[in-house]
């Protein structure tokens, strides 16, 4: 699988990545630990080199299942974890769900530096690759403190390189402040608002683009009307589905390193690693989806 540069950060990463919000089993049902391991195993062996987590997926779930599965070949992976949500215990994040109101959350630096901690302790390595502060509002991305605590994780050589996943506009204060070296953003051929401002900033600063949500987390397939259109605009020859062409599309943005899904199934992540095959799109088929 085809490697690119993320950012400015001296990264490579692979033009797929897997998530592990499923595998933490709270949000999207019950998985078995050793399926997990067993899944991403599976992605390595088809070239999938990097990985993204929280220590929220699960309350930390997510990432002792990423820590078992490559703790004998750390090196050829690419740990990407966050930090921001306040993390229960045996569960406590569905109360938040049920509720229907949102999970309480944190960025003061103790807390940064106690769950980078914990969070290099269940991936079973003493560094990890890129550190991100976890949805963190424009007000947080604007203070000092979160950055000058990530920023000495860096020093310390806890992590490698730095940033956020989050909101475009969340993601644009951070780049134009010159805070974030990588940014986690939603981008797909439905939502289109990250490559109108956040990228090209991010080309310009040198800012690495991790790219999630090729799917709009499943409205993609839910319009009839957009799936009507984008059908008839990107599936011909050699695309044969819409699945194959949102991975392509959001691949064929220049300012993108690496196109993130989660799977919970080796059939899932077959069909991924396909699309994400090049050829992508061509910049006339590109064209045609922004003036849908």
């Amino acid at each position: 699988m085809d490697c690119r540069k993320l950012g400015k950060t001296g990264i490579a990463v692979s033009v797929l990545a897997q998530g592990t919000w499923e595998l933490g089993g709270l949000w999207w049902g019950p998985v078995d630990a050793n399926d997990g391991v067993d899944l991403l195993r599976r992605a390595l062996e088809f070239g999938v080199t990097t990985f993204d987590a929280s220590d929220q997926y699960g309350n930390g779930r997510s990432e002792v299942i990423l820590g078992e599965a490559f703790r004998e070949c750390r090196a050829q992976t690419i740990l990407v974890t966050k930090v921001g949500y306040l993390v229960g215990i045996d569960g406590a994040q569905m109360l938040f769900q049920q509720r229907d109101v949102p999970q309480p959350q944190c960025y003061e630096p103790w807390y940064i530096r106690h769950e980078c901690e914990l969070s290099l302790r269940r991936l079973q390595t003493d560094y990890i690759d890129v550190y991100l502060l976890h949805d963190p509002p424009v007000d947080v991305v604007a203070r000092e403190e979160p950055w000058e605590t990530l920023r000495e994780l860096r020093q310390a050589g806890k992590v490698r390189s730095i940033g956020l996943s989050s909101s475009v506009a969340a993601c644009v204060e951070a780049v134009k402040r010159g805070y974030a070296e990588v940014v986690e953003v939603s981008y797909s051929a439905l939502l289109q608002e990250a490559a109108q401002e956040l990228f090209p900033l991010c080309a310009e600063q040198g800012v690495g683009v991790l790219a999630r949500s090729p799917f709009a987390s499943g409205r993609l397939f839910q319009d009839e009307a957009a799936v009507e259109r984008l059908t008839k605009a990107l599936v011909t020859p050699p695309i044969q589905s819409l699945h194959e062409a949102a991975i392509k599309y959001v691949l064929s943005n220049p300012h993108v390193a690496t196109c993130l899904t989660g799977v919970m199934t080796v059939e899932e992540l077959e069909a991924n690693v396909r699309a994400a095959q090049p050829p992508y799109l061509s910049p006339d088929q590109r064209r045609l989806v922004k003036a849908l």
